[in-house]
């Protein structure tokens, strides 16, 4: 789904300030408590996890201080018993201009196009020097910096002030040991065919990849900061990954024997700050009041979500195709629709009638939805997703099986674990990936394409039934890997104990 509407960040502690110019002090904390900052990607999909990675460590005594830009900080969401908890933010300067960037551009849905990348990234970097002289000043002491693997310059910032860095992997295990071997061993080396699968050496199980299907094509701008990236998190003191050990423990184990350090999986991270109330809608969202009153007039487990998360943009053609393979599979539907051109998409709609065809069977959302409180309402019995991992681990926490519709980036690795792996999934037949912040008036599923999909996916055959068996056997793990004595509950606990261990005098 799209990242949240602006509003109103959730104020910190009452005894934790916004950003002063002495720097990130943490008044009132304990001062046996380690101080723990927080680095995010600048990008919604990103900065969700990290926020609530702050929340799994300040609900467990640390102080927290998150970064952040002016822009970005009033889009962090809100979560109940947010105001109790001793997370400060430090909303940076973002240095658009020294970077070659329009005004305004400080997350990547801002950029006015994919060329406009390299220098967001070049933008995020220069927040080292702002960043370390305003840690040195922290009261107390910085104990551990926990930052997004995309911020590979926070390596730097660790060691000037001498603590450990924890590198937050917003991937799965299975997608970045996968990315990790293909870039390591060159597989699209020779290679002259786009669509030609190629074996990845070394993976736990037979997994082949395209360069078209793979993330940023391995090559470019993408691959030197792959690189970048990698070449960090073997520096780093351990790597922290938003997923489960009982959801895909063959390749976490794989992973950190090929990485020779500690991961700690901590997720689903979202469901640390809120275990058992995810179907909650704020009253002052009016997109959120309709949807949970559009569920409470549905069936158990009828309805199917389509949503392809916050930077796809899909073109009219595309659009028409999806909107007729709904109208076509005769299922009650949500869709969050993100188009290329909201106005030429509004007027389709409106010429073509298809919103009055489908009644009261079909929503349509063209801003934000809530997307977790939609997976988690008794109604919906299916997602269609571009497997983004957010998404991904949200429909698994709720228990429900994926049409898979992969855009870019790793999520056609993710389609593989959820399609092949885990057999939650089926997929809708996308062959090659998007190109991000590239407009394309291609369709590259059909009518028929989503009309087969949903109907496999709601199937209510023996193939359909154990395929629903597993995913809700999944959501039960997931939601016990955060409770007490869970797997990641504990993981949580250890980390904070390690980092205290590594500062201690």
């Amino acid at each position: 789904m799209s990242s949240a509407p602006t509003r109103d960040c959730f104020q910190p502690h009452a005894e934790l300030g916004m950003s002063s110019s002495r720097g990130p002090a943490v008044a009132g904390t304990d001062s046996a408590a380690p101080h723990f900052v927080l680095v995010p990607m600048m990008a919604a999909g990103h900065a969700g996890p990290m926020l609530d990675m702050a929340r799994a460590l300040a609900s467990r005594g640390a102080a927290v201080t998150f970064v952040t830009t002016p822009l970005n900080l009033p889009r962090l969401g809100r979560a109940p018993g947010d105001d109790a908890l001793r997370i400060r933010f430090l909303p940076l300067r973002f240095p658009c201009a020294e970077a070659g960037l329009p005004d305004g551009c400080e997350s990547p849905d801002a950029l006015p196009g994919l060329a406009y990348l390299k220098n967001f990234h070049d933008a995020c970097a220069m927040l080292r020097a702002p960043l370390v002289a305003h840690l040195r000043e922290a009261d107390p002491a910085v104990s551990g910096v926990v930052s997004d693997t995309c911020c590979p310059w926070t390596g730097g910032v660790a060691r000037e002030l001498g603590v450990p860095r924890l590198a937050l992997d917003t991937f799965c295990a299975f997608s970045s040991f996968c990315m990790r071997l293909m870039s390591l061993q060159g597989v699209f080396e020779g290679v002259d065919d786009d669509r030609h699968p190629v074996r990845v050496p070394g993976f736990p199980i037979d997994v082949e990849m395209s360069r078209a299907r793979s993330p940023g094509n391995f090559s470019g701008f993408g691959k030197v900061f792959a690189d970048e990236v990698m070449a960090e998190n073997a520096r780093a003191d351990g790597l922290v990954v938003n997923s489960f050990a009982e959801l895909e423990p063959l390749f976490v184990d794989a992973y950190e024997a090929a990485l020779g350090k500690k991961i700690w999986t901590v997720g689903p991270l979202f469901l640390h700050a809120m275990p058992s109330s995810v179907t909650v809608v704020s009253t002052e969202d009016a997109d959120a009041v309709r949807c949970a009153s559009w569920l409470e007039s549905k069936n158990p487990r009828s309805v199917v979500l389509v949503s392809f998360g916050s930077l796809a943009r899909s073109s009219l053609p595309q659009l028409v195709e999806i909107a007729h393979g709904l109208e076509a599979s005769n299922r009650p539907f949500i869709w969050a629709v993100k188009p290329v051109d909201l106005t030429e998409f509004e007027r389709w709609l409106s010429d073509d009638g298809f919103e009055s065809r489908v009644g009261e069977r079909g929503l349509v959302l063209t801003g934000w939805a809530p997307q977790k409180a939609i997976l988690s309402h008794p109604a919906t019995g299916a997602f269609v997703t571009h497997c983004g991992w957010n998404s991904v681990l949200e429909c698994v926490a709720a228990g429900l099986p994926m049409a898979t519709w992969p855009h870019f980036a790793e999520q056609f690795m993710n389609e593989k674990l959820v399609v092949d792996v885990l057999w939650v999934g089926v997929p809708v037949g996308v062959k090659d990936a998007a190109q991000w912040g590239v407009e394309a008036e291609a369709v590259v599923a059909t009518r028929e394409d989503v009309e087969r999909a949903v109907a496999a996916v709601m199937d209510d055959g023996e193939e359909g039934a154990a395929r629903r068996a597993r995913a809700a056997e999944l959501g039960r793990k997931a939601r016990d890997a955060v409770a007490p004595g869970g797997s990641s509950e504990r993981n949580v606990s250890l980390l904070i104990e390690k980092v205290k261990s590594t500062v201690s005098p």
